[in-house]
């Protein structure tokens, strides 16, 4: 700026050049604190009077209230407990005293968590990475929201399990997750295969909590959230609560049971029977049935981190695995030799002797 103005630019143009305002310029700092200085007394009253108390008296009657491990305060309930006494004073001071004097509390450290990795999940088999959430649905009897929690499997998109409450306590989830391995995880051998399975959630203080998070790790569970503000990352589903918003947003549901009822009908028909384009337009529940059969490949795209899959087999075939029903007999296996010949005349004795019509 000086050199500016020794080159003879005005004030005010060399100003604008350096981009400051006059007071930046002319502003010169005492070395002071700006503002007043902390009070050293603090008002008290005392047999129905009001003294002055000096700020080493407060720090001693701080110093005695947390004597006691019962009455062991931070500075905020601390407030409260000297105004019972009779001080008039407020946090900031009673911040400010015990922060001078070593007596503010250790500040409460939240429990870690660790973080998705990347956006778009590449799962090569079920159970692998799983994704849960929770959607609100309204009704109508308390007039409040029903909490509904899903667990779904990214690979085959299959509904591992939901449950629904209207408050959706750390016990609930449990609760499913309990189900969720024993009805899937335990069945299908995870910890012998040493799979890593991995669960995804947002950043919900139900999921936060410790007690959940410790459930995780105790049963070789792991628990990874999302970055705030990018569902995208949780899109599997978030995609299924599309699909159920679709179906819920046709009735109005009087109570939990009501909704219990619609959606063991909807869970079971999105399971079974419900076409989806992400598992080659086929159920669910189909899908996984052919991936055990090995009649599904799958072309990896790790550039773009995508996984497309493809029916190894006639779509025709499959013609009665989506209806138990209709599900073909097996053919009896060929016999040779004796057996054969065997088979050949009593069929031919069952022919002879048949009435002719």
């Amino acid at each position: 700026m000086t050199r500016y103005i020794y080159q003879g630019i005005k004030r005010d143009v060399a100003l604008n050049i350096a981009g400051i305002t006059k007071h930046q310029y002319y502003y010169r700092s005492s070395g002071k604190k700006r503002g007043r200085p902390p009070s050293s007394i603090t008002k008290k009253i005392e047999n129905d009077e009001v003294t002055d108390i000096s700020n080493e008296e407060v720090v001693a009657d701080i110093k005695k209230i947390q004597e006691d491990p019962d009455t062991d305060y931070g500075y905020r309930k601390m407030t409260y407990a000297l105004m019972v006494l009779g001080y008039f004073i407020n946090h900031k001071k009673i911040y400010r005293l015990m922060k001078d004097h070593l007596l503010l509390k250790e500040k409460y450290q939240k429990h870690s968590r660790e973080f998705v990795k990347y956006r778009r999940v590449m799962p090569e088999k079920p159970l692998q990475l799983l994704e849960m959430d929770i959607k609100f649905v309204w009704a109508e009897e308390y007039r409040r929201h029903v909490f509904v929690l899903t667990v779904i499997d990214t690979f085959t998109r299959v509904v591992l399990g939901w449950k629904s409450a209207y408050n959706m306590k750390q016990d609930v989830i449990k609760q499913l997750w309990k189900e969720v391995i024993a009805n899937h995880l335990q069945p299908y051998d995870c910890l012998n295969k040493h799979m890593e399975i991995e669960i995804r959630n947002d950043n919900d203080s139900r999921f936060i909590a410790k007690s959940v998070q410790r459930f995780f790790k105790e049963n070789k569970i792991k628990q990874v959230f999302t970055h705030p503000y990018t569902p995208q990352e949780n899109g599997h589903i978030e995609s299924f609560h599309a699909i159920l918003s679709q179906k819920l947003s046709r009735y109005t549901f009087w109570s939990l049971t009501d909704l219990d009822q619609c959606l063991i009908l909807f869970y079971e028909k999105y399971n079974n029977q419900r076409l989806h384009s992400s598992t080659l337009h086929l159920p669910p529940m189909v899908f996984w049935h052919c991936w055990e059969k090995d009649l599904v490949g799958i072309i990896k795209n790790d550039n773009q981190r995508k996984i497309k899959f493809k029916l190894l087999i006639p779509y025709y075939k499959l013609s009665g695995n989506m209806n138990q029903r209709a599900v073909p007999c097996p053919q009896p296996k060929p016999l040779d030799g004796v057996e054969a010949e065997n088979k050949e005349e009593m069929s031919g004795a069952e022919t002879s002797h048949q009435p002719s019509v």
